[in-house]
Order: structure tokens, then C-alpha cells, then sequence
């Protein structure tokens, strides 16, 4: 049985990372003007390029089974992470570029990145965050009231929710404040690259911070790491 307390935990931090966006505007708003129009394309440029693009190259890389296991995790788990790390920061970095390369004519403030980084980083808060607690709290119901809809489930996914203690959720929307955080200096970095005359080496270098950034995260998934770490 999962206790209430921790399907309500669930529901708050799901909640939580929808609103994050909204308070991330508030806190930074008399300091930088909200830009709507960069905000909107960080949310669109996000879907295109994390979750479009870049999982059709992650079913092409990896061919993962219809189970969801991966060979390379196994067979190379580095070569894995190597992969998973930069596959990630040339997506969002390149679609960053894209954007300020879209709008330089008409947004040229570092507002405008600002705004770009908070609707990139909330978007992915709210996919990441958001929806995983949804997932959550559905398989939470169905285990609590026996439902047969539970033996169709992955084992793993079964187990990920009885196991998981109830502090994790609250690290996780931490986490996603940290990760909003980095996405908002990194486009701050990418719009640098592409507004000022000589540096444009800021964007690869935008480009390895990110993959840095999401190192912890791939040795996890190839269990180089233990979750708590």
C-alpha cells in the first residue's frame, strides 16, 4: 500500500513544477522585463528539439526493446552516458541557437533570454516533473486498490513507486529549480554567442556545460550511480 500522505506529496510537487515557471517570472520580473514572445518559443523550441527530435535520434542510436531495455547500457555503460550527455546538450543548445538566430532582428536584451530560459526550463519542469507525478499517483491508486490493471505494468515500474521514499519527490522538485536555474544562464550564454561580434565559441561551450550538467542523471540511468547519490 502507498500512504495518502505520500499520493498527496506527489500532488503537490506535481503542481509545484507547473507553477515554477510562473514563479521564477515573479522573482526575476524587477530585474527583467518578461519577454512573451522568447518565453513561448523556449516552450515550442523545447518540444521540437528535446522531445521530438531528439528521441527519434535516441530510437535510432539506441533501438531500444519493446520492453524499454537498452543494449548499450549494458554492454558499454559510458559509451551510453557519453551519448545520452551531448545528445542532450546539442539539441537544446542548437535549438537555443536556432531561436536567437529566429528573433535577433527583433529581441537583442538579455530579457529575452531570460524569458527564453524560463519557458525552456519550465516547459521541461512540467514534462519531466509534472507528468512523472502524474504517472505516480495513477500507479499509487491502482496498487492501493488492487487493481488487475497492476500485473500489464513492468515490474520496475511497480517497485519504482513502493519503493521510493517520500523525500525523493521533494529532491526532485529541487532539482527541477536547479535545472531551470542552469537553463536560464545557458541561454543567457547561447544569446551572447550569437549578439556579440567574436564569440560565438560560447555556444559550444554552452553546449558541454549542458552535457556536464546531465552527467550525474546518464550514470544513473546506467546505473554508474546510485539514486540517492
Amino acid at each position: 500500500m502507498i500512504p495518502q500522505s505520500e499520493i498527496v506529496i506527489m500532488a503537490a510537487v506535481g503542481v509545484l513544477s507547473i507553477l515554477l515557471p510562473f514563479i521564477f517570472m515573479f522573482i526575476l520580473r524587477k530585474k527583467f522585463k518578461i519577454r512573451w514572445l522568447p518565453f513561448i518559443l523556449g516552450i515550442g523550441v523545447f518540444l521540437v528539439f528535446a522531445l521530438i527530435l531528439e528521441q527519434i535520434m535516441h530510437v535510432i542510436v539506441l533501438n531500444p526493446q519493446p520492453d524499454g531495455t537498452i543494449g548499450l547500457i549494458s554492454s558499454s555503460p559510458w559509451l551510453y552516458v557519453l551519448y545520452g550527455i551531448f545528445a542532450a546538450g546539442i539539441f537544446e543548445e542548437t535549438g537555443r541557437l536556432f531561436a536567437f538566430l529566429l528573433t535577433k532582428k527583433h529581441y537583442r536584451d538579455i530579457d529575452s533570454a531570460v524569458s527564453y530560459g524560463i519557458g525552456h526550463g519550465g516547459f521541461e519542469a512540467a514534462a519531466v516533473v509534472g507528468l512523472g507525478m502524474l504517472y505516480g499517483i495513477i500507479l499509487a491508486v491502482l496498487i492501493n486498490s488492487g487493481s488487475d490493471a497492476i500485473s500489464a505494468l513492468p515490474v520496475a515500474a511497480e517497485d519504482l513507486v513502493v519503493s521510493q521514499p517520500w523525500y525523493m519527490y521533494l529532491i526532485a522538485i529541487m532539482e527541477r529549480i536547479i535545472a531551470m536555474s542552469l537553463h536560464i544562464a545557458l541561454s543567457v550564454i547561447v544569446f551572447s554567442a550569437v549578439m556579440m561580434k567574436g564569440k560565438w565559441w560560447l555556444y559550444p561551450l554552452a553546449i558541454l556545460l549542458h552535457a556536464l550538467a546531465n552527467t550525474t542523471a546518464a550514470m544513473m540511468q546506467a546505473g554508474l550511480l546510485t539514486i540517492f547519490i
